[in-house]
């Protein structure tokens, strides 16, 4: 069964916001009550869907039952001091505060903390104190090096020997992150070189961060089987005409490359994590109309379906 909180890991580009939606889509199918939560500049998953870019932490419904919400740290301080722990004067007059502000800003990994503590509130006091239940949390997380730091925080900040607020903040967060019941991790990578090298550092790390192996890796964007089906031979015996043949062997070169780097990714991550790895199509091979929307309707079935295959 998969932890309530589940993290979407992986270098930028690969397709994270992809596989989050998806998954999410998949969960919200069966009956869940499903928010992606985004931390970016630019959210992309609610316009896919014909929606508004979510631009704050408030869940918007975007599809029946799944929500997204974007991360804001001036909005997550305000529902921390005013709406959790009821300082509403303090929160005003001294976290508003422009010195309070640009420390607050400047400081390492006050953000990272806030991001995680609230997901530690969405997931206790969130229906008490802003009637707000989710059955699970699709975090598409950070780029490959936030997002490792992310998971690496609460024991990096536990070591300094924090105190007061902050201890029992970090205190609850690492809590949830040990509990394999609570939070786990799936990574997404690309048949490509820099991929490859990044997913066979990311997992490992993942591994010694969270005390246990990522629940599965997902190689987005590999070919379908038909592709790699295709011989020489067969183009060959094609009536072409020079730059069309041309065309025609950059994409035979491409197609080689990704199914090759997918063998070795398949190869490179044998045991490293608890579901294996699993290749997603290309959906722009498949689809008449490869939307958005329509290539996260097509994985939501194949993803959901290796996440939960009996073992």
């Amino acid at each position: 069964m998969l932890p309530r909180i589940v993290f979407v890991l992986g270098k930028g580009g690969v397709g994270r916001s992809t596989v989050s939606a998806a998954l999410g889509l998949a969960l919200a199918k069966r009956g869940e009550r499903v928010l992606v939560f985004e931390w970016t500049v630019a959210e992309p998953i609610g316009p896919w869907f014909g929606a508004p870019p979510a631009e704050s932490v408030i869940p918007a419904e975007i599809v029946a039952r799944m929500s997204v919400a974007n991360f804001r740290l001036d909005a997550v301080l305000r529902a921390y001091f005013v709406d959790h722990l009821r300082m509403r004067l303090f929160h005003k007059h001294v976290i508003e505060g422009p010195h309070v502000r640009r420390l607050i800003e400047a400081a390492p990994g006050i953000a990272e903390l806030m991001f995680l503590g609230h997901l530690w509130w969405l997931t206790t006091l969130a229906e008490k104190e802003a009637g707000l239940t989710f059955d699970r949390i699709v975090v598409d997380a950070p780029a490959t090096g936030h997002g490792a730091s992310l998971l690496e925080l609460p024991t990096t900040v536990s070591a300094l020997g924090a105190t007061g607020l902050l201890e029992m903040e970090v205190g609850r967060v690492q809590a949830m992150m040990a509990d394999p019941a609570r939070t786990g991790a799936i990574v997404v990578a690309l048949p490509d070189e820099l991929s490859l090298e990044e997913t066979c550092e990311l997992v490992p790390r993942t591994t010694q961060t969270l005390r246990r192996r990522p629940i599965a890796a997902f190689v987005n964007r590999c070919m379908p089987a038909k592709a790699h089906a295709t011989t020489p031979r067969e183009l060959d015996a094609l009536t072409l005409t020079t730059t069309s043949r041309e065309a025609l062997a950059v994409l035979e070169a491409e197609l080689r490359g990704r199914g090759a780097f997918e063998a070795e990714l398949r190869t490179a991550l044998a045991g490293a994590t608890e579901r294996g790895t699993c290749a997603l199509e290309e959906q722009l091979a498949v689809l008449p109309r490869a939307t958005p929307a329509a290539v996260v309707r097509a994985l939501a079935a194949p993803i959901l379906s290796h996440l939960e295959a009996p073992r």
